[in-house]
């Protein structure tokens, strides 16, 4: 089952209700959250909402809703869907206008839509994933949860098209994040990840997990990691977003770095992280 909100109403199943006029539409105008929820709570939700807030500021876009609003709405459309686990998905766009550039004078739109979560076993988790690795062309903000993702699924196609999982970026030698995820290295004993500048998008899973790996007694570093350096010596690596949680990486392009042990570092954790959401 999905929920779908559209401006100040949950719409029903079949009705047509998204202006063409929308700038999200015609110009990727907006900003953007999804969240899980896990038995009903909704994880991290308030740094979720306060992430909007910043991106909506970044883009001096004003959000339709307070804080306190936005989260009723969520909450109430992840109860809608009935399921143990749900994703919930949440954009503000600047609003309905004529095409046209300059920022029009309108109140800006949300759209939402919740279903049910997919989610990865621990067996899939274990085995790891491939990833490609690909030049960063995307633009200098991506600290915005932007609308404008085309970069990011052409990357993710990319990967696609080459047998793997996801596209890791490779901006100036160094690795940034992936498509859709945020990248973490394990070498000698130390978590590694790029720093959280306007180059990266600080996720909030990758946050959790630096809060995880510093509650478990491990050392990390905010480095940005060399491409050579990942793609040839890198211990493991893996992958962190709120749908995937935490991903480990298998094999970059042609290198293989073989499945993950039970109680390795990373699935330590996994672990540890599994239990906060619970």
């Amino acid at each position: 089952m999905t929920v779908t909100f559209y401006k100040n109403r949950f719409i029903e199943s079949g009705e047509n209700a998204v202006s063409i006029q929308d700038r999200a539409y015609n110009y990727g105008d907006g900003v953007y959250e999804m969240v899980r929820f896990y038995g009903g709570q909704g994880f991290c939700l308030e740094e979720h909402l306060e992430r909007l807030e910043k991106s909506a500021t970044a883009i001096r876009m004003k959000l339709p809703y307070s804080q306190e609003e936005m989260h009723k709405i969520v909450c109430s459309a992840a109860e809608k869907v009935g399921e143990e686990t749900v994703d919930v998905y949440f954009q503000i766009s600047r609003g309905e206008a004529p095409r046209l550039h300059p920022f029009p004078n309108t109140d800006s739109v949300l759209a939402l839509f919740a279903r049910p979560a997919r989610s990865y076993t621990n067996e899939f988790r274990r085995s790891g994933v491939a990833v490609i690795t690909l030049p960063d062309e995307r633009w200098s903000n991506c600290y915005i949860k932007s609308l404008n993702l085309l970069p990011n699924v052409m990357a993710k196609q990319a990967a696609i098209d080459a047998g793997a999982f996801e596209a890791v970026f490779i901006r100036d030698g160094f690795v940034t994040e992936a498509s859709v995820s945020n990248v973490f290295g394990f070498h000698d004993g130390i978590f590694l990840t790029h720093p959280a500048n306007k180059g990266i998008l600080n996720g909030i899973t990758r946050r959790c997990v630096i809060k995880t790996i510093e509650n478990l007694g491990y050392s990390w570093k905010e480095e940005a990691m060399d491409e050579v350096f990942f793609q040839k010596e890198v211990a493991a690596a893996f992958l962190t977003s709120t749908t995937m949680e935490i991903m480990p990486i298998s094999k970059i392009n042609d290198r293989d770095l073989g499945s993950v042990e039970c109680d390795s570092p990373i699935m330590e954790v996994h672990k540890a992280m599994s239990g906060v959401r619970a």
